[in-house]
This record gives structure tokens, sequence and C-alpha cells, in this order.
């Protein structure tokens, strides 16, 4: 039987209230709940569920929303700070929202791993580990067994001063880092700003196109640039990092996809002159501006547009409007065009560039 020591019940219910329902084993005891009534709520049926090791939930909607997030900074305790694609999606940045982080499949395997396995250091983040922190920390291992509650959550990145050590478990990934971000509050939760969370995310994957799809986001919506993310990523570190400093170099040169990047290693292969990539438009009368998509050479009045869809009535307006009021010729791809039917591509490009280099834009605009 627990026991019956009596404690503030409605501190303990204000407590869980603060905190979105969940608090800590140590929370707990400090407001005098005698270790064995913890154990007895938290049994099976019982009016508590635990949901890590050390941390429990009051009710099943504690997890919803940013619930895995709180759960996940209780757990690595003061001065934890969430990151990678757990903060994006606090930062509402849709491309995580829509996402789930390549390495779900990582925890899982680690989760298989950690049963009956010794507890192993938290991970390192990999300028850590050539400061000096053990490499072997890299390995995480999940010893403690989450709740039905708390099964199918996305990974949860946590990042802890080096000085600190926390090991892993269940859908928290902790990750020592001797450089600790300044915090935003976004609902109770620590997350770290969004370019560093957004480096930290694209770190962690190896999918190229979705690193392009968070950077061309930040940047497009003005939450980021381009030169922000590579000040983020250098001041962060370089382990694991060619393929988000190659996107950031694309993004810099003003190439927004893939297929734009691969036509420009077609481009570079074959020795044509060099585009720009969505040049700016600005009409002078009234200011505005608009971006020709693609591959743009102004001396030559040629775009090349790469649209996998280009029967779509906007498109085919931007193209009129270009041909018919800028005087420029549009010249269309698709993706696959310039994957598997490059020479027919380039066939038509060397044609048109064949020209005087004299084009000069309609009186009125000019390029940004």
């Amino acid at each position: 039987m627990p026991n019956q020591k009596n404690y503030d019940k409605r501190a303990v219910a204000r407590l869980f209230a603060v905190q979105g329902g969940l608090a800590t084993r140590s929370q707990l005891i400090g407001l005098g709940v005698p270790p064995s009534t913890i154990r007895h709520r938290e049994r099976p049926g019982g009016p508590w569920r635990r949901v890590l090791k050390g941390v429990c939930a009051s009710h099943d909607q504690a997890l919803s929303g940013l619930g895995p997030l709180r759960a996940a900074l209780l757990f690595a305790g003061p001065g934890s700070v969430v990151t990678g694609f757990a903060a994006l999606r606090a930062h509402r940045v849709i491309t995580a929202l829509q996402t789930t982080a390549d390495f779900t499949g990582r925890a899982d395997a680690v989760g298989r791993a950690g049963a009956g396995a010794p507890a192993a250091a938290s991970a390192v983040t990999p300028a850590d580990a050539s400061a000096g922190a053990p490499s072997a920390a890299s390995t995480v291992v999940c010893t403690c067994a989450a709740s039905d509650l708390a099964a199918g959550l996305e990974p949860v990145k946590i990042l802890i001063p080096v000085t600190r050590r926390r090991a892993s478990a269940a859908f928290v990934l902790v990750s020592r880092t001797r450089r600790m971000p300044e915090p935003v509050e976004i609902e109770g939760c620590r997350v770290a700003p969004v370019a560093r969370a957004a480096v930290d995310a694209c770190l962690d994957t190896k999918d190229t196109e979705l690193i392009r799809r968070i950077v061309g986001e930040l940047v497009h919506t003005g939450r980021s640039s381009p030169a922000e993310l590579r000040a983020e990523l250098d001041a962060n570190q370089t382990w694991q990092s060619a393929r988000l400093r190659a996107v950031l170099v694309e993004f810099a040169d003003g190439i927004r996809t893939g297929a734009e990047a691969q036509c420009r290693r077609q481009l570079a292969r074959v020795a044509a002159p060099a585009p720009q990539w969505n040049r700016r438009i600005i009409e002078q009368a009234t200011g505005r501006v608009a971006v020709l998509p693609g591959a743009i050479w102004a001396d030559y009045g040629v775009a090349l547009e790469l649209d996998p869809s280009p029967g779509r009535e906007p498109a085919a307006a931007r193209r009129r409007w270009m041909s018919n009021v800028l005087r420029m010729t549009v010249a269309q791809a698709s993706p696959g065009e310039v994957r598997d039917r490059w020479d027919e591509v380039w066939g038509e490009l060397r044609a048109l560039l064949n020209r005087p280099a004299t084009f000069k834009l309609p009186p009125g605009y000019v390029f940004a």
C-alpha cells in the first residue's frame, strides 16, 4: 500500500496545470508526495501515466500539441533547449510540420537495441566530440520504457550544456553542446531560435531536397537568409555539413530547387554562358517586383523555365507577359527533360544563345 502521508493536493494540481499536465518525480516529492504514492498513482489503470523516466502525466491529453516538448524539457532538466525538427514545428515552419524527421528510424532502432542494454551517455554534437567529448556517446541507447501515452511520438531533440550528462530515452534525443543557444519561449517551451533549429535539423537529415525545402521556406518568408544560416552553421559545427553547405551556396546564387541545381551542373558541363537564377525585375512606374523563375541570360534576353507542370495558367500567363511585354524568349523544360534529355534541351538553348548579347529591357523595367 502507498504511504498515506498527507500532502498539498492543491499545490500538486497547480503544478500539473502550469506545466500542461506534466510533472517530474522530484517536483512531486518536493511538494511532499511520497515516492510510494507516485508509484501507486502511476500503476496501470491509475490516474497518472509515466511518460518518461522521472516524468509523469496527469491526463491523456498532456502529450498533445507541444506536450512532447514540455515532457522532453522536464526530462532533460534545467537549461535544456529544444532544437531540430521539433523546434521548427514549434516555430510553425510548414516544411517541418509536414515532415517526419528521417532520424525516426534511427530512434526506433535505438529503442530496440536499448532493451536490456546499459545506459549510454547523451549524444554529443560533432563539434563537441572533436573538442574532447567522448565519441562513443554518439550512440544513443533508450533505457526507459515509455508508456502507451508516449508511443509513436516523433523524436524531440534536446540540447544540454556539455558539462552535464543525460542519457537519451524513448522519443527524447539528448545532445550535449558547448554552444547553447539563447532560447525563444513558445507556449512555455524553451526553443532554439529558428536559424539554429534549422541548421540542427538539416544536419540530422541526408535528404538534400528536404534541406532545400527548409532553407527555401525560411528564405522565402524572410525568417532567415542564406548568410544567417551559413553563419549559424560555421559557428555550430562543420562535420557532416556538406549537403547543407552546398544548398546554402545554391541559394546564395539564386537557385531554389533541385532541378535548377541539376541544370546548373549540366550547363557547366557544356561550358554554356553562366546564367543568373530567379532574377527579380522591377516595374519602375509602380515599384512592383516580379521574379523571373529559372535561368536568365539577361544579355541575350533568354530565359529557361524548369516547370514540372508547364500547362498551369499562372505559369502560362507569366510566360506570355515575359514574351509580349519584356520581349524575352522563354524556353521550357521539365526536370525530367533536364535529367534524361539534356542534349535536346541544350540544343535549343545553344541556338538561342548564339545571338548577339545586346538585349535590353523595354523602357520602364529594370533588373533588381
